[in-house]
């Protein structure tokens, strides 16, 4: 008997639901999250292993490790996007965790083609992952301590300059604003000081962080490849080589621009036919190291190339900031190709068409 099972997953219990081919409830309940649990509970609820043909679990924080640790255990698992999932659970009137189990368990039974299953990343990409992501965090508290501190002096008519910034010009710069508070008979350094030496400490576990990522990067062949493109460093690089985790899961490279939510939205009802901005789908801060990357090709890069010149010609035709989010989708295309055909960044098209021209004459 064809067996469905849907796992809804929450930090110390899981809400388990099997259904078989007609869709009727097998088995219900409750594990603890752990791999082990969660295989016991389905030999101790008489779950034949081997008639299970697929347990799904939503994508989610726990959901990597789940899949990972419940596939050595022999069990056929499939990750199920978030927003699709959702979606389909938004049928249920209540929302609980046994109305969640149970609404994965249909949803692999009647999905098939339809699912759009989540790849899992491989745990070396993971962890790299993991380091980014703590990297970027560090970065929005120092400029959120930035905001926070040239924000408090404002009122006072004292203003921090802000451009080519880092911890030791910040500071020299917040200091002088405090002299002047003091000649103004203000007392505001008791208040300003402990944001000031957080911020400078900050710093200093940021620049930690930033050479280790940068270390991991140069030592990865595919992301010294990749930082051969113009405006692409070593944590841009790293950033889509752990997001993308295996390009030959794109059949068009096409596709690479629509995962990282730079293509634009789409609705059609009836004679009403529009297109809105652009998706945001996806991993948000690979998007916006690629908008970085963009950013900086147009901008500070200084030789020339067809990529460049093409955004410049939809910057002059659409305006700047709509080009950076056009040459971004085109950049990760790009990305994606070097990575399959494992070429370095051309800067022009002209290698090509030389060759083109010299089969032709032969």
């Amino acid at each position: 008997m064809e067996c469905y099972i849907g796992l809804d997953v929450s930090q110390r219990q899981t809400a388990i639901c099997a259904v078989d081919a007609k869709g009727k409830i097998v088995a219900e309940g409750k594990a603890l999250t752990r791999p082990s649990d969660i295989h016991n509970w389905l030999v101790a609820k008489d779950v034949q292993i081997s008639s299970i043909v697929r347990i799904g679990i939503e994508a989610g924080a726990m959901s990597a490790w789940l899949h990972i640790e419940l596939t050595k255990l022999g069990l056929p698992m499939i990750c199920l996007e978030a927003f699709q999932a959702h979606r389909f659970l938004k049928t249920y009137r209540n929302k609980t965790d046994k109305n969640d189990a149970r609404g994965l368990a249909q949803l692999v039974r009647m999905g098939g083609e339809f699912i759009r299953p989540v790849t899992v990343r491989a745990r070396s990409n993971q962890e790299d992952r993991t380091l980014l992501t703590l990297r970027q965090q560090l970065v929005q508290q120092r400029v959120g301590l930035e905001n926070n501190i040239t924000g408090s002096l404002k009122p006072f008519g004292l203003l921090v300059p802000r451009g080519n910034v880092n911890s030791t010009t910040f500071r020299e710069r917040v200091m002088v604003a405090l002299a002047k508070a003091n000649e103004l008979g203000l007392t505001l350094s008791d208040g300003i000081m402990p944001s000031l030496d957080l911020y400078e400490d900050l710093c200093k576990h940021l620049a930690i962080l930033t050479r280790r990522v940068e270390a991991v990067s140069r030592d990865n062949p595919v992301c010294r490849r990749l930082m051969t493109a113009p405006g692409v460093g070593p944590i841009i690089a790293l950033s889509f080589v752990t997001a993308v985790d295996n390009p030959l899961r794109f059949s068009n490279d096409e596709d690479v621009g629509a995962y990282f939510g730079l293509t634009p939205k789409q609705y059609q009802s009836g004679e009403t036919d529009y297109q809105v901005g652009i998706s945001r789908l996806g991993n948000s801060m690979t998007r916006v190291h690629l908008v970085q990357a963009a950013t900086i090709l147009l901008s500070s890069s200084r030789k020339w190339s067809t990529l460049r010149a093409w955004g410049m010609k939809v910057a002059k035709r659409r305006g700047f900031n709509r080009a950076r989010i056009a040459v971004a989708r085109k950049l990760a295309i790009v990305l994606h190709r070097m990575w399959i055909n494992e070429q370095d960044f051309r800067w022009s098209n002209k290698t090509e068409a030389s060759e083109l021209v010299s089969s032709t004459a032969a």
